[in-house]
């Protein structure tokens, strides 16, 4: 449609520069009369192009009426700048529905560049890190949050999660949890979670299931002393039952144990200190537990790599494997073998424990390390499992950054391998 006013008013332009040649042709002075109709174009159009700029200059008003051509270009401009009042609306009104929905946020978020710089906070943000927008935007978000550790981790972090300790005097110790996520043009959101709430609840559940399970240890073991001493000469009629009770009871404690083991795993107060760990010394006293729970009904082998440590806490280690060869004995019946490899394979430390035991489903081992998973109620009660010693191998193999690999087939033994990373790694 515009391009057919342009079309008529091109003609019109022709007609009357064809009625301004005529005249110049019989007036007598052509030069003139051309010079004369240019220089009132070049007038019109100047005094059009400023009657345009002053508009501009305020859009807010109607636009100046033209003719000709100039009418198109008025009404054409108006429409185009109409058009960028709706979008500038429409965009405002989302930039305020976000800053309204970012203030009820409750987790403080920060904008931040490639170079830490901070971009925006919401108003969560700003109250708990103190931050004002005039007087901190474009500041290193370094200097505006003083957590302890958060520098450094933020430096070197692209995209991920940390926790950080923040104790401030008077209101008690409480904790952060940090994410960083990865945004387009080189901008990245920070986001602060308030999660002492939930830190309180996992110390309150853990000093109840410790504190219960401490109680419960005292009768317990006063009850398996009486039944060990009546298991010597039990009378007749009440022989099964007392084996069944201190079956029981021997299962019992051995859940107690497991609870306090990974209730130990899990302390957050104690701050564990990783150092070099002799694992051919802890395997070899693991080889003569081994050998007193097996009392010759398995053939059991050790390759051990003896210059091979590895640097952690050595505890936590001991505790995993020791899990692991007892499941392997648990699950192996008599004449079984039961073999322990301590190597590494493509410069990562591996522990290694392979059974010709029973064997375990494909479908059951992504399940395995769930807390009180068993394969099947028989099998449980049947080898006196608790359903956590996988639990606490797990746990202590994250802690070391490691991984648990399991590679099982029904009814032909069992392969559990704990890989660790290649730092972690000593050579003597």
């Amino acid at each position: 449609m515009q391009g057919n006013h342009w079309i008529s008013w091109f003609a019109k332009f022709a007609l009357v520069a064809a009625a301004v040649l005529l005249v110049a042709y019989l007036s007598g002075y052509p030069l003139f009369v051309i010079i004369a109709f240019l220089a009132a174009c070049l007038a019109w159009s100047l005094f059009n192009t400023e009657r345009l700029l002053h508009w501009l200059d305020e859009p807010d008003k109607e636009p100046p009426k033209g003719l000709g051509a100039w009418s198109d270009v008025f009404s054409g401009v108006g429409n185009l700048l109409s058009k960028d009042a709706r979008r500038n609306q429409r965009m405002t009104s989302m930039i305020e529905d976000f800053q309204v929905l970012a203030d009820a946020f409750p987790d403080a978020t920060l904008l931040i560049d490639s170079n830490n710089q901070l971009l925006w906070f919401n108003s969560a943000a700003g109250k708990s890190f103190g931050l004002q927008e005039d007087a901190h935007t474009g500041k290193p978000l370094e200097r505006l949050v003083r957590i302890a550790g958060f520098s450094d981790w933020l430096s070197q972090s692209g995209s991920g999660q940390a926790q950080f300790e923040n104790s401030e005097s008077g209101q008690g110790e409480s904790w952060l949890e940090c994410s960083v996520i990865e945004l387009r043009d080189n901008q990245r959101l920070v986001v602060f979670r308030d999660i002492t709430e939930v830190r309180d609840t996992e110390r309150l559940r853990r000093d109840f299931v410790t504190n219960v399970s401490h109680d419960l240890r005292t009768p317990l073991t006063v009850m398996l002393g009486y039944l060990e001493m009546f298991l010597d000469e039990p009378p007749e009629d009440v022989s099964d039952a007392m084996h069944r009770m201190h079956t029981q009871a021997v299962q019992m404690q051995q859940m107690l144990n497991d609870f306090l083991e990974l209730s130990r795993l899990q302390s957050l107060e104690s701050k564990k200190r990783e150092d070099e760990i002799n694992v051919p010394g802890i395997l070899a006293a693991l080889r003569k537990q081994a050998e007193g729970i097996s009392r010759g009904d398995h053939e059991i082998h050790f390759e051990v790599r003896e210059d091979l440590l590895l640097h952690g806490v050595s505890e936590d280690i001991e505790s995993a494997f020791q899990n692991l060869l007892v499941n392997a004995l648990k699950y192996t019946p008599e004449g079984g073998s039961v073999t322990v490899r301590w190597l590494e394979k493509g410069g990562h430390p591996r522990f290694e424990v392979s059974d010709s035991g029973i064997g375990i489903p494909a479908r059951e081992i992504p399940r395995l390390t769930e807390r009180f998973y068993r394969v099947g109620s028989d099998r449980g009660r049947k080898t006196g499992g608790t359903g956590l010693g996988l639990s606490i191998v797990k746990h202590v193999l994250n802690a070391h950054q490691a991984q648990l690999i399991i590679q099982s087939e029904y009814g032909r033994g069992s392969t559990f391998c704990c890989e660790f990373p290649g730092e972690r790694k000593i050579i003597h």
